[in-house]
This record gives structure tokens, sequence and C-alpha cells, in this order.
């Protein structure tokens, strides 16, 4: 089973974390539901960290990340409820707010009626009418309309928004509704880009969405992620950070004398209160250095490279988005230590430590992700296969060789000519030359 090999985070990605990420580490809890509760907690994170941006390719982006964990149903997945706990109060107090000025309002649109009615029999100026509030929220519910979507960011405004679920089916069965099918709203966030909308059903007015921000973090099984992700043409499966894994079962010791996560969470929950006000009142514009750059634009140069001469289109789309996701990853842990420090400068830059913590994440979760969507064609879903097969075969290959070597090899890996010489073709020039007709070298690296 390939997801039982699937890497899990190395322990000094774990080092030198921000005081409030080290605080939301667990003691008792495998390695796996240690990272699940990590990557919770960052996607939690990542929505409530306002007025926090960076620039990429020549665009302003906010932290906000998409995370989806999949794995068999009683794999431990429920431990990724750490990142809700986190932001709850957040999201409670931003409804009592929203409740109080929809109180006002109708209080007030009451006493204007009232009024109104009254300067109508004496042929007074009429009062002006009190516009209805925003209401907002920051977790927007996974069970949801399209419309109800639209208009809910529409309310939010530059606060964004999150979708925390742990069942993907929840997302999967809203989406597939008629009044769903919101992929194009998902992908537009993680770009920020405008939402426009006039539909009967917004009444008179169209909605506009001016750079809307999402986080969205679910946990399902893997027959759920197929229901959420049917194929990979609407581009909202490259967006997306995967971690997958399948354990052997244990039977994990219970007892009285054990911790609540949720009350131990609520404390830290406070913090991250704390740090939602810092973020509002204080601006800030992130920044790599010039080294780091360097050392991202070769790095993930390196990987497009490797997947051009895979033939896979799909992998492509997740190396560019992924090299992005490093600076989102990086701007959350920045801009908690800003916060820690105390600092209000309005340019905040990152430590080599953790941009390192954002590269192994990101490089780590990227073989989940090659292993989940290789197997991902346009259109329809098939069985896990090995994402490493073109590799394998390749490094396979003698130092030189003759296509009937190619052949008897690719034969090991069910390969077909006509894909043995489209590979070769594809090699040719950036991996081996051509010697003769059909004899190949291959090229020092």
């Amino acid at each position: 089973e390939l997801r039982k090999s699937t890497p899990i985070f190395p322990d000094d990605l774990y080092i030198n974390l921000p005081d409030l990420l080290n605080d939301c580490m667990l003691e008792e809890c495998t390695s796996r539901e240690r990272d699940i509760s990590f990557l919770s907690n960052l996607t939690a994170l990542s929505a409530v960290l306002p007025y926090t941006f960076g620039i990429y390719n020549h665009k302003k982006y906010s932290p906000h990340l998409y995370c989806v964990v999949i794995a068999p149903a009683g794999s431990g997945k429920s431990i990724a409820q750490t990142g809700r706990y986190l932001i709850e109060d957040i999201h409670s107090q931003i409804l009592a707010n929203s409740d109080l000025q929809q109180q006002n309002y109708k209080s007030a649109h009451n006493a204007w009626q009232s009024q109104a009615s009254h300067k109508n029999k004496t042929e007074e100026d009429q009062p002006e009418e009190p516009q209805t509030p925003p209401f907002k929220m920051l977790i927007i519910p996974a069970t949801t309309s399209y419309t109800r979507m639209q208009i809910q960011m529409q309310d939010n405004g530059s606060q964004g928004s999150i979708i925390f679920d742990t069942e993907a089916q929840t997302l999967s069965n809203a989406n597939h509704l008629d009044c769903g099918n919101f992929d194009n709203i998902i992908c537009k966030c993680f770009e920020h880009e405008n939402i426009d909308s006039s539909y009967k059903t917004n009444g008179m007015r169209p909605i506009y969405i001016r750079h809307p921000m999402l986080a969205l973090f679910l946990t399902g099984t893997p027959g759920q992620l197929n229901g959420l992700l049917e194929n990979t043409e609407n581009g909202m499966a490259s967006r997306i950070i995967y971690y997958t894994f399948r354990e052997m079962p244990f039977w994990k010791e219970m007892g009285d004398n054990l911790i609540s996560f949720e009350e131990h969470f609520k404390l830290l929950a406070q913090r991250v209160t704390q740090l939602y006000n810092f973020c509002l009142n204080h601006p800030a514009m992130f920044h790599f250095s010039i080294k780091q750059w360097n050392k991202l634009n070769k790095l993930f140069a390196n990987l497009l490279m490797d997947v051009t001469l895979e033939n896979n289109d799909d992998l492509q789309a997740v190396i560019k988005r992924y090299a992005f996701l490093v600076m989102r990853i990086s701007m959350i842990q920045t801009r908690i230590r800003q916060f820690e420090n105390n600092d209000i400068s309005p340019d905040i830059y990152c430590s080599d430590v953790d941009f390192e913590r954002s590269l192994q994440l990101v490089l780590c979760c990227y073989e989940h992700s090659r292993l989940l969507l290789s197997s991902m064609p346009s259109g329809t879903t098939k069985p896990l296969i090995n994402p490493d097969i073109n590799r394998n075969f390749f490094n396979e290959l003698p130092e030189c060789f003759t296509r009937e070597d190619a052949n008897q090899i690719g034969a090991k890996y069910n390969f077909n000519p006509r894909k043995i010489s489209r590979l070769l073709n594809t090699y040719t020039g950036l991996k081996i030359k051509k010697l003769t007709h059909g004899v190949y070298q291959k090229l020092a690296d």
C-alpha cells in the first residue's frame, strides 16, 4: 500500500518554532497525529492574520492556506480539530458583534418606519432609511450554497474567511448540489481574483468581491477525496497542500486522567485573539532575503524540470503553486514572531530557520501530492500508482543504452513502445543524447 510509505515531517522541523506554535505541540500523539495537528494549526492561523501581505510574481498575497488530510477511517484524523479550537474565540466574538449590529439595525429601522409614516402624513421630507449592516463570521460552514458563500464572503470583506471541517464529505455533498458548484470561487480566492455575480437570487444589486481571502482545511477518507476532486481540470487540486497516509491499526490507551485538548487549546486561543488584534492594528509587508529567493527559485526550477520530463502537466501546476506556498507558510511564522517580539515595524523579514522549515514542510507534502495527483488523470480517477515510475525507468537505464535496452526495461513497468518513444524524445537534449540510430547516452548532471 503506497500510502504507508508517504513521508512524515522530520523531527528537526519542530525545532525553534515560534512560541505559539511550539505551545500547540502535543506530547501524547503519534508522528502522523503531530503532523496533522501542525497542518491544522497553520491553516487556522493563516485565516486570522489580517493586513499581512507579501509580494509574489508581482501580486500581493495574504497567508491563507488550503490543506486536505486524507486517510482511512479511524486513523487519528480527528486530532485536526486543534486548529479549530485556536480560532473559536475570534469566530465567537465576530458573530456576537454581528448579532449586536443586526439588533441595532432592527431598532433603528423600526424607528425609521415609525418616523417615515408620521412624516408621510404631514408631507415632510422623508428620513434616510438605515442600511443593513454586513453579517460577518470567520468560519463559513461547509454546508453552504454558491450564492450564500458569495454573500458571506462579500460581508466578511477584508476580514477574510475559512472553511474548516473534519469531514470532507460535507463540502463535497454541498458542492454537488444544484445550488453548489463553487469550485471556481475556491480557485479564485486562492489567487485573490475578483468574484462577480449577477444572478436573479442576488437581487437587483450584483455581488462584487474584491481581493477575496479564504483558508480551507478538510479531512476525509480516500473515497471522499474522489468526490471532492473528481479531476484536475478545474485547477483546485493543484492549490491544496495534501497529507495522506495509512498505518497499521493499534489500540490507544484510554483513561480518566487524559487531558482535554479543547481545554488546553482554549488558553492558547486567548493568545491567538491577541495576535489577531495585533495584526489589525499593525499592517505588515513580508519579505524574503535575496539568498532565500535564490534558493527557492533554483530548487523549484529543478523540480519543474523533473516533472516536465515526466510529461505530467498537473504536477507542473503543483510545483509552481507549492513554491508560492513556501512564502505563505513563512509569512505565518514571521508574523507570529513579530507579535511575540512586540515589533510594530511595517516590514517583516523571514528568518533562515523559518524559511528552511517552510521548505521542508512543502517538499514533504509535495511527495504526498505526487502520489495522489499523478494517479488522477483529467476526468477520471484511477487506483494509486507509483508517482516515481518514470523516474525509476530513467534511473534503471545504463549510461549507454540501445532502444532494445529501453524496451526491455520499460516492459518491467508495463510501458508500451509508444510511451517509451515519447519518453526518449522528451529526455533527448535534456537527460540523454542520441549517438546513432537507436543508441543513446546519458548526459552528466
